[in-house]
C-alpha cells in the first residue's frame, strides 16, 4: 500500500511509523520533502490485508488531526 500526504508536524510521521510496527506491518520506503505547507510525505507499507486496512484508518485519523491542529 502506498500513502502520500502533506503534514505540518513531523511528529505525525513518527506516530505513523510507530503504529506500523504495532499493527504488525512494515514500511519499505519513506520519503519526506519540505514544502511551504509542511512536509510532502510518501510511505510504502506492507503487511497482512486486515492489518493494512486498520493502519490506513489510523493514518487517516493522524493526518486529519494534523490538519486541524496546525
Amino acid at each position: 500500500m502506498n500513502k502520500a500526504f502533506v503534514m505540518r508536524d513531523g511528529r505525525a510521521l513518527a506516530r505513523i511509523i510507530h503504529l506500523t510496527h504495532r499493527f504488525g506491518c512494515s514500511y519499505t520506503r519513506i520519503e519526506a520533502h519540505a514544502e511551504e505547507r509542511g512536509f510532502f510525505t510518501t510511505i510504502d507499507l506492507a503487511g497482512p490485508a486486515e492489518a493494512l486496512r486498520r493502519l490506513d484508518a489510523a493514518v487517516q485519523t493522524i493526518i486529519a488531526y494534523d490538519k486541524e491542529t496546525t
